[in-house]
Protein backbone atom coordinates (compact mmCIF):
# COMPACT_ATOMS: atom_id res chain seq x y z
CA UNK A 1 0.00 0.00 0.00
CA UNK A 2 1.57 3.44 -0.79
CA UNK A 3 1.42 6.13 1.70
CA UNK A 4 -0.72 9.00 1.22
CA UNK A 5 0.91 12.84 0.88
CA UNK A 6 -0.32 14.81 3.29
CA UNK A 7 -2.98 17.36 2.92
CA UNK A 8 -3.02 20.77 3.01
CA UNK A 9 -5.45 23.21 2.01
CA UNK A 10 -3.30 25.22 -0.58
CA UNK A 11 -5.76 27.68 -1.21
CA UNK A 12 -6.23 31.55 -0.21
CA UNK A 13 -8.83 31.95 2.69
CA UNK A 14 -11.88 33.91 1.55
CA UNK A 15 -10.86 37.01 3.92
CA UNK A 16 -6.82 37.09 2.62
CA UNK A 17 -7.95 36.79 -0.61
CA UNK A 18 -10.48 39.61 -0.35
CA UNK A 19 -7.33 41.86 1.13
CA UNK A 20 -4.41 39.93 -0.57
CA UNK A 21 -2.60 43.47 -2.09
CA UNK A 22 -2.22 44.42 1.83
CA UNK A 23 -1.30 40.52 2.87
CA UNK A 24 1.04 40.75 0.13
CA UNK A 25 2.83 43.23 0.40
CA UNK A 26 3.13 42.28 4.37
CA UNK A 27 4.50 38.74 3.79
CA UNK A 28 6.76 40.49 1.47
CA UNK A 29 8.48 42.65 3.18
CA UNK A 30 8.32 40.30 6.46
CA UNK A 31 10.23 37.84 4.11
CA UNK A 32 12.28 39.94 2.29
CA UNK A 33 15.40 40.31 5.48
CA UNK A 34 15.63 36.61 5.79
CA UNK A 35 15.70 36.38 2.22
CA UNK A 36 18.67 39.33 2.06
CA UNK A 37 20.51 37.61 5.05
CA UNK A 38 20.26 34.11 3.11
CA UNK A 39 22.04 35.36 0.58
CA UNK A 40 24.42 37.81 2.58
CA UNK A 41 25.06 34.43 4.66
CA UNK A 42 25.63 32.68 1.13
CA UNK A 43 27.76 34.08 -1.44
CA UNK A 44 27.15 31.37 -3.74
CA UNK A 45 23.62 32.58 -4.06
CA UNK A 46 22.96 34.16 -6.83
CA UNK A 47 19.06 34.99 -6.53
CA UNK A 48 16.03 34.44 -4.41
CA UNK A 49 12.78 34.80 -5.17
CA UNK A 50 9.47 34.06 -3.01
CA UNK A 51 6.08 33.58 -4.75
CA UNK A 52 2.75 32.28 -4.64
CA UNK A 53 2.26 28.93 -6.48
CA UNK A 54 0.30 31.16 -8.94
CA UNK A 55 2.66 33.09 -10.05
CA UNK A 56 2.73 36.39 -7.65
CA UNK A 57 5.64 37.96 -6.25
CA UNK A 58 6.09 38.36 -2.80
CA UNK A 59 10.08 39.11 -2.62
CA UNK A 60 12.93 38.92 -4.45
CA UNK A 61 16.79 39.60 -4.43
CA UNK A 62 19.54 40.12 -6.97
CA UNK A 63 17.11 40.04 -9.70
CA UNK A 64 16.86 42.90 -11.97
CA UNK A 65 13.46 44.43 -10.85
CA UNK A 66 11.79 44.85 -14.93
CA UNK A 67 12.64 40.46 -14.67
CA UNK A 68 10.61 39.81 -11.24
CA UNK A 69 6.85 39.40 -12.54
CA UNK A 70 7.84 36.97 -14.92
CA UNK A 71 10.44 34.83 -13.20
CA UNK A 72 7.54 34.74 -10.28
CA UNK A 73 5.20 33.65 -13.57
CA UNK A 74 7.77 31.12 -14.61
CA UNK A 75 8.73 29.77 -11.65
CA UNK A 76 4.47 28.90 -10.75
CA UNK A 77 4.44 27.11 -14.26
CA UNK A 78 8.07 25.27 -13.96
CA UNK A 79 6.59 24.16 -10.14
CA UNK A 80 3.21 23.60 -11.53
CA UNK A 81 4.78 21.03 -14.59
CA UNK A 82 7.05 19.17 -12.45
CA UNK A 83 3.99 18.50 -9.91
CA UNK A 84 1.81 16.77 -12.67
CA UNK A 85 4.96 14.48 -14.20
CA UNK A 86 5.46 13.50 -10.39
CA UNK A 87 1.75 12.83 -10.40
CA UNK A 88 2.22 10.35 -13.33
CA UNK A 89 5.67 8.32 -12.18
CA UNK A 90 4.55 8.37 -8.73
CA UNK A 91 1.61 6.94 -6.96
CA UNK A 92 2.15 9.24 -4.15
CA UNK A 93 2.46 12.47 -6.62
CA UNK A 94 3.98 15.84 -5.01
CA UNK A 95 3.26 17.18 -2.02
CA UNK A 96 2.50 20.85 -1.95
CA UNK A 97 4.28 20.93 1.56
CA UNK A 98 7.47 19.23 0.84
CA UNK A 99 8.59 19.14 -2.88
CA UNK A 100 11.98 20.62 -4.60
CA UNK A 101 12.06 20.79 -8.15
CA UNK A 102 16.32 21.32 -8.99
CA UNK A 103 17.24 22.74 -12.46
CA UNK A 104 21.18 22.72 -13.62
CA UNK A 105 21.89 25.71 -15.80
CA UNK A 106 25.72 24.04 -16.66
CA UNK A 107 26.95 27.06 -14.54
CA UNK A 108 24.90 26.50 -11.43
CA UNK A 109 21.75 25.54 -10.28
CA UNK A 110 18.32 26.69 -9.58
CA UNK A 111 16.18 25.05 -6.56
CA UNK A 112 12.30 25.61 -6.32
CA UNK A 113 11.23 24.80 -3.02
CA UNK A 114 7.03 24.54 -2.24
CA UNK A 115 5.33 24.63 1.10
CA UNK A 116 1.81 25.41 2.50
CA UNK A 117 0.70 28.54 4.64
CA UNK A 118 -2.34 28.24 6.21
CA UNK A 119 -4.82 30.68 5.15
CA UNK A 120 -2.18 32.31 2.71
CA UNK A 121 -1.83 28.70 0.40
CA UNK A 122 1.09 27.29 -1.14
CA UNK A 123 4.25 28.95 -1.98
CA UNK A 124 7.04 28.75 -3.43
CA UNK A 125 10.80 29.60 -3.08
CA UNK A 126 13.21 29.62 -5.80
CA UNK A 127 17.21 29.98 -4.85
CA UNK A 128 19.91 30.44 -7.91
CA UNK A 129 23.58 29.58 -7.18
CA UNK A 130 27.55 28.79 -8.74
CA UNK A 131 30.07 27.25 -7.78
CA UNK A 132 28.13 24.81 -4.93
CA UNK A 133 26.95 21.18 -5.28
CA UNK A 134 23.64 20.84 -5.91
CA UNK A 135 22.73 18.94 -2.66
CA UNK A 136 24.26 22.22 -0.68
CA UNK A 137 21.49 24.33 -2.47
CA UNK A 138 18.79 22.66 -1.95
CA UNK A 139 19.56 21.68 1.74
CA UNK A 140 19.85 25.88 1.77
CA UNK A 141 16.37 26.60 -0.27
CA UNK A 142 14.55 23.64 1.88
CA UNK A 143 15.27 25.08 5.05
CA UNK A 144 14.85 28.49 3.97
CA UNK A 145 11.72 27.84 2.86
CA UNK A 146 10.87 25.59 5.93
CA UNK A 147 11.93 28.82 8.08
CA UNK A 148 9.79 31.42 6.09
CA UNK A 149 7.11 28.81 6.96
CA UNK A 150 7.62 28.13 10.30
CA UNK A 151 8.14 32.21 10.67
CA UNK A 152 4.95 33.64 9.48
CA UNK A 153 2.69 30.68 10.52
CA UNK A 154 0.61 31.50 13.57
CA UNK A 155 0.50 28.48 15.03
CA UNK A 156 3.76 27.98 15.54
Amino acid sequence: MIDQPETHDTDISPEIAEHWDTWSRAIGTAALPRLRRLRENNPEITSAILCTADGMNLCAVGIPEENVGRLAALNSSLFAIAASEAEIVSEAGASPSSTTVHLSTGNGFIVLASFVLEDLGQMLLALSAEETQLGMLAVQARGAADDIRQWLSPSE
